[in-house]
C-alpha cells in the first residue's frame, strides 16, 4: 500500500496522469470494444462534467494500452433540464444501441429514469441523486446504482454540525420538492435523536415563498438557532442570498448562521453568494485517493457537487464491460464485482487500473474502490453504496474552502443507505408505574370511531390502514352498530386497482373490502359534523351515531396527512388541532365517554397530542413526534402505491397478538417497530397508570 500511495505521489509530481505519452514499446488493444453510453446531466454545468468525464475515458484508454483486448464508451449527452428528458430516457431504455446511462443528478428526474428503465432493465448508474424516498422506492431495482447515499446521512451530518457549534435549535428552509422532502421528513427525527429542537421547519414551492422564509428568518429572534438551508436548485441559493442583501443592516448583524446541503456546493453560483458567508457539506472524492490533488492540479480548481461521482460511475462501468460475459447481464456482473469483500484495491490511477483491467480480463474479481471511496453496496438490495465522504466547506469571495471531511464512519457508523429505516429506535418515553390510578366506575360497553382521512388513489393506504383496522375490530368482537366508519370508498374500484373490489395493506394480504358498513363517505361530513355524531346527536342526515355515554369506552382511529397542528380531511380543507381539542372537550361536558383512546397516524401528529393536553380521561397514541412526518412501510411495486403506514401496522400486530397487552407495553411495541419516526404517547397524567390500564378495555 505504501509503496502503490508513493508511486501514485510520484506520479502527480510528474503530471503523468493524464497528460503522459503511450510507451513505444507497448502495442495497443488488438481488439477494441466500443458501447454507447447515454449521460443526463444539467446544463449549466455540462463543461465541468464534460471535462471530467474526458479525463476519466482518457486515463481509461491509458490504463487498458496494450492489453488484447480494452472498452472504451461513446458518451451521448442530454440535458436534463430539457423539455423532451421523458423521450429521451424511453429512447434509451428501448434502444440496443446503448447498453448503459449515467445520470439523471437530480432525485425528480431519477425517478423518471428508474420508471422507463423498468421494463428493459438497462443499467442505471446515478452519481447523486440523493432523496432518501427515492432511494427507498427504488431500492429493489437490480438495473439502478446509487453511488451516493440518501439524504438522510446528509440532514444528519448537518445537524450533527450544529450540534458541534453549541446551537440548541434548528430552523430548516427547504424546497417542497423530492429533493427537499428527505430534509423536511426526517429532520425532526434526527434532531430528536441528537437532542436538539427543530424550531420550525419552513417549506417553499415558489420564489415568493422562499423570500418570505428569508424575512420570517431575520424578524425572529434567533438565540441559539442555526438555519439549515437545503435548496432545490442553484438558483433557490441565489434568490435567498438576494433576500438576505435586502434586508436591514441591523437585522442582517443578528440572522442566524446558515449551514448548507450540496446544492450550494456549485460554480455556477459561488461568485455571487457574497451577501453572507455561507457554509455546507457535499459528497466528495475520498481525501486519501489522491483524486482532489490530481483534480486541482488537472483543472486549476476544486471539484464541485458530482463530479468525483460523476468520474466513478464511468470507471464502473469500464470495469463491468471489460469483465462481463456471454452469460451475465451487465448488472448481473455489477452485481458480482461489487460484492466481492476483502481490502479495498483502489483503482483509479492509470496503472493500477492497467492491474485491473487485466485480471478482471482473466476472469479475476477484486474489492474495487474508486475515487469517492469504498464501492461497498448495502447487502439486502445491492442498489446503494454504504458510505459516503462529504466535505465540509465554507463559501466567501467566491470560492469554495474545504474545512474538514466527514462521514457517518465517526461515532456512529451507518450500516446502510436504508439504516434509518430498519434502525429500532432508542429514544422512549419513560412512564411512572407507580401513578395513581383514576376511579372510572364500571365499563358498559365499548365503541369505535375510525376515519381514514384521504380520498385519492395515491393515497390508497390511509384508507386501507382504516379498513385493517375496522377488520381488527370486527375480529375483536365489535358488531357494526358499534363502529362508525368515515372513508371516501373510492379505491377498490379505482381504474388504477389491478384488483377490482381488493383492498390489502400487504401486497400478499387478505382482502380488507370484504363485509365492510361503511357509514359515512369522507367528502359528505365536515368536522362539525363529526362533533354531533360523537356526541350522540342523531339526525336524518346524520342516522349513525356513537350512543355511548359516561359508562362507554371508545376506541378512535385516524390515518392521514397532518401538518404542524392541522389534519387533512381528504381534498376539502384542513383540520386544526384546537378543533379536536374543541371535540373531545364537548364529549366530556357532555359526559360521552369514560375512557378514549385515540391513535393517530399522521404525520405531525403529535402536536395534536400536545394540543389536547389536559383533558381527563383520553390517551393519546401518535405515529410521530411533533416535529416530524410519520412513514409508509409497505408498498405494491406492480401498482406503484404504498399499502400501509408502519404505526399502523404495528399496532395492529401488537393487538392480534396480545388483545389484553398493557397500554406500556403497547406503546413499546409502536416505538421499536415504527421506524422513521418517534411512536409517541400524550396526556398519561389524565388518562391512568400505563402498566394497568390495558387494551382489553377497548376490545369486545
Amino acid at each position: 500500500m505504501r509503496d502503490r500511495l508513493y508511486s501514485a505521489f510520484v506520479m502527480l509530481l510528474l503530471g503523468i496522469i493524464t497528460s503522459c505519452e503511450k510507451s513505444e514499446d507497448v502495442t495497443p488493444s488488438s481488439q477494441v470494444e466500443s458501447f454507447k453510453v447515454a449521460i443526463v446531466m444539467p446544463a449549466e454545468n455540462q463543461t465541468r462534467w464534460q471535462r471530467t468525464v474526458e479525463w476519466a475515458l482518457a486515463n481509461i484508454d491509458k490504463a487498458q494500452y496494450g492489453l488484447p483486448s480494452s472498452v472504451e464508451l461513446s458518451v451521448e449527452w442530454h440535458d436534463e433540464q430539457a423539455a423532451d428528458l421523458p423521450d429521451f430516457l424511453e429512447q434509451v431504455a428501448t434502444d440496443e444501441a446503448y447498453v448503459a446511462m449515467i445520470g439523471p443528478m437530480s432525485s425528480t428526474h431519477a425517478r423518471q429514469a428508474a420508471d422507463a428503465f423498468s421494463t428493459s432493465e438497462k443499467t442505471l448508474l446515478l452519481p447523486i441523486a440523493t432523496s432518501a424516498e427515492f432511494q427507498r422506492m427504488y431500492a429493489d431495482r437490480s438495473y439502478l446504482w446509487n453511488l451516493t447515499q440518501s439524504d438522510l446521512t446528509q440532514s444528519e451530518i448537518l445537524l450533527t454540525q450544529a450540534k458541534l457549534y453549541d446551537y440548541r435549535e434548528v430552523l430548516l428552509v427547504t424546497s417542497n420538492s423530492e429533493y427537499g422532502r428527505s430534509f423536511s421528513d426526517w429532520i425532526g427525527y434526527q434532531a430528536l435523536e441528537l437532542g436538539l429542537t427543530v424550531k420550525e421547519i419552513i417549506t417553499y414551492s415558489t420564489p415568493d415563498e422562499l423570500c418570505q422564509a428569508v424575512t420570517r428568518i431575520g424578524q425572529s429572534k434567533p438565540n441559539s438557532t442555526m438555519v439549515i438551508f437545503a435548496p432545490d436548485q442553484a438558483s433557490d441559493a441565489l434568490l435567498f442570498d438576494e433576500q438576505y442583501r435586502q434586508l436591514p443592516e441591523k437585522i442582517r448583524l443578528g440572522f442566524p448562521p446558515v449551514i448548507c446541503s450540496d446544492v450550494v456546493n456549485s460554480a455556477e453560483i459561488a461568485s455571487s453568494l457574497t451577501g453572507n458567508t455561507y457554509e455546507g457539506i457535499s459528497p466528495c472524492a475520498d481525501p486519501s485517493s489522491g483524486f482532489l490533488h490530481a483534480y486541482i492540479s488537472q483543472f486549476g480548481s476544486e471539484p464541485i457537487n458530482g463530479e468525483a461521482h460523476l468520474y466513478d460511475a464511468v470507471m464502473m462501468l469500464s470495469f463491468a464491460l471489460s469483465a462481463q460475459t456471454d452469460q451475465e447481464s451487465l448488472n448481473e456482473t455489477l452485481l458480482r464485482l461489487l460484492s466481492v469483500e476483502g481490502e479495498n484495491y483502489y483503482s483509479w490511477f492509470p496503472d493500477d487500473m492497467c492491474q485491473v483491467f487485466s485480471r478482471l480480463q482473466q476472469g479475476e474479481t477484486l474489492k474495487l474502490s474508486g475515487v469517492t471511496g469504498d464501492w461497498t453496496f448495502d447487502e439486502r438490495n445491492h442498489s446503494s453504496v454504504l458510505n459516503t465522504i462529504y466535505n465540509h466547506w465554507i463559501l466567501r469571495e467566491g470560492k469554495f474552502t474545504t474545512l474538514e471531511y466527514l462521514s457517518t464512519d465517526g461515532g456512529r457508523r451507518t450500516t446502510s443507505t436504508l439504516q434509518a429505516w430498519d434502525a429500532q429506535t432508542q429514544n422512549m418515553q419513560s412512564f411512572n408505574k407507580n401513578q395513581e390510578e383514576i376511579n372510572y366506575g364500571a365499563l358498559n360497553e365499548c365503541w369505535a370511531v375510525v376515519i381514514g382521512a384521504s380520498d385519492t388513489w395515491v393515497n390508497y393506504r390511509h384508507q386501507a390502514d382504516a379498513l385493517a383496522m375496522y377488520q381488527l375490530l370486527k375480529r375483536h368482537g365489535y358488531a357494526d352498530d358499534h363502529i362508525i366508519l368515515i372513508i371516501e370508498d373510492n379505491i377498490a374500484y379505482d381504474p388504477h386497482n389491478l384488483y377490482p373490489g381488493v383492498i390489502k395493506v400487504r401486497p400478499d394480504g387478505e382482502n380488507l373490502y370484504k363485509d365492510v358498513v361503511v357509514d359515512y363517505p369522507l367528502s359528505s361530513l365536515k368536522i362539525e359534523d363529526l362533533t354531533q355524531i360523537l356526541c350522540g346527536e342523531k339526525s336524518e342526515r346524520l342516522p349513525h351515531v356513537i350512543d355511548a355515554d359516561a359508562h362507554d369506552n371508545i376506541l378512535f382511529f385516524w390515518c392521514g396527512h397532518g401538518q404542524n397542528n392541522q389534519l387533512a380531511w381528504g381534498s376539502q380543507g384542513i383540520v386544526g388541532g384546537y378543533q379536536i381539542r374543541n371535540l373531545l372537550a364537548e364529549m366530556k361536558t357532555k359526559e360521552r365517554y369514560r375512557k378514549m383512546l385515540f391513535a393517530m397516524d399522521a404525520c405531525y401528529s403529535g402536536s395534536i397530542g400536545e394540543a389536547c393536553k389536559g383533558i381527563p380521561g383520553v390517551l393519546f397514541l401518535t405515529s410521530a413526534h411533533a416535529s416530524e412526518t410519520s412513514k409508509a412501510d409497505m408498498k405494491d411495486d406492480e401498482m406503484g402505491i404504498w399499502l400501509s403506514n408502519g404505526f399502523t401496522r404495528a399496532f395492529q400486530e401488537a393487538v392480534d397478538a396480545q388483545p389484553g397487552i398493557s397500554l406500556r407495553d403497547l406503546y413499546y411495541k409502536l416505538a421499536r417497530q415504527t421506524v422513521g419516526s418517534h411512536a409517541s404517547v400524550y396526556n398519561m397524567e389524565n388518562y391512568g397508570n400505563m402498566y394497568s390500564n390495558t387494551m382489553g378495555e377497548f376490545l369486545k
